[in-house]
């Protein structure tokens, strides 16, 4: 019998090749604050849409690479906050670190206190009354999920050792999204796989959640299996728009399945690895997904039932194809292999962590 399941997502969404060239006939009489990755530059992007969107466009602001941080956000809305108007909507080109800082940006406190955004995030007050801007998303990695779930992740450097922040609201929803995969054709070959690996984790993390359901199932699967099929190739063919956008849309599916469910064990476990090793986010979640589907598998028939469709193979058997698929790539899919020689103290604290907790081997 089929449990009982809420689904919310109100993001008004647009996919497909040569999408986001829609932005101006989509934007209409509104302006626009572009908030870029500074590859974009190079890519003549500010060229093009200011060429598309005349005066519409007022700024076009470049975020560098990087952590998204609380500090980077109180810089950037120096910039940007002057020119958010009533009529003006905020434009987010790039990866996961720009995508997550737009979110922050676009809560514009009406007195532009950056105090009171602060404060909200690190849980000492409640948000102040805020000015809050339409934002719309175009992911430049097929990976982050971020254009389609309610929440961004933010790095409080301030505090020793860096503390990780959520905006985590009903309304972090961004209002529209254009997902194009033609944007990610210039993406390195060590990023493209390893947001990718970000993408394999939000599909594996939403079936072995306490919170999953027949539908974030569904999508879940089918994301896992393209970027099982489709990564190899890309990272062979990079300028292969029909496998770009196989994996841009894994990335949606998975986005649209941890968006209800949210992430779990190899999630909670990665960010102290990204800190205290410097490994991009899709790599440290990547290397704890063997170990993660271990502890999942035998707990609960629908969910083996759902990893055996991920190898086509029974779901004990996943755990090791996932860690041969994982070394074709280069990538060492074993913790020890880092040097982290504490896995089992890790998990355990893990599993009493918020993420951790969704994962069904929880108690």
């Amino acid at each position: 019998m089929t449990t009982a399941f809420s689904w919310r997502l109100p993001v008004d969404l647009r996919f497909g090749a040569g999408c986001s060239d829609e932005i101006g006939a989509a934007l209409g009489e509104q302006h626009a604050v572009v908030l870029a990755f500074e590859p974009a530059q190079a890519l003549g992007l500010p060229q093009r849409w200011r060429a598309a969107l005349g005066e519409r466009l007022l700024d076009w602001v470049p975020v560098a690479d990087g952590l998204s941080s609380i500090a980077r956000a109180r810089v950037l809305a120096k910039q940007v906050w002057p020119r958010m108007g009533p009529d003006t909507v905020l434009i987010a080109v790039g990866g996961g670190t720009t995508l997550d800082i737009a979110k922050v940006l676009r809560c514009r406190p009406v007195d532009g206190d950056f105090d009171g955004v602060v404060a909200a995030l690190r849980g000492l007050a409640p948000w102040p009354t805020l000015a809050r801007a339409p934002l719309w998303l175009l992911p430049t990695t097929a990976g982050t999920g971020s254009e389609v779930t309610r929440w961004a992740t933010v790095w409080d450097t301030d505090q020793q050792p860096a503390v990780k922040r959520s905006l985590d609201e009903a309304w972090g929803y961004a209002e529209r999204a254009f997902v194009d995969p033609v944007l990610t054709l210039t993406c390195p070959p060590a990023v493209t796989r390893d947001t990718a690996l970000d993408t394999l984790a939000h599909a594996l993390e939403a079936l072995w959640n306490h919170h999953a359901n027949p539908v974030s199932d569904r999508l879940a699967v089918s994301a896992a299996r393209r970027v099982l099929q489709h990564l190899p190739g890309v990272l062979a063919r990079p300028d292969d728009l029909a496998l770009r956008t196989q994996l841009s849309l894994a990335a949606l599916e998975a986005g649209m399945a941890f968006s209800q469910t949210r992430t779990a064990l190899a999630h909670a476990l990665s960010y102290d690895v990204t800190l205290q090793l410097g490994l991009p986010h899709g790599l440290a979640c990547a290397l704890w997904l063997p170990t993660a589907w271990r502890l999942a598998q035998g707990r609960h028939a629908g969910i083996d039932a759902n990893l055996a469709e991920v190898f086509d193979a029974p779901a004990a058997v996943g755990a090791g194809r996932l860690q041969d698929w994982l070394q074709t790539l280069g990538v060492h899919p074993t913790p020890a292999e880092h040097g982290i020689h504490d896995a089992e103290q890790r998990i355990q604290a893990a599993l009493t962590s918020p993420r951790g907790r969704n994962f069904i081997a929880s108690a």
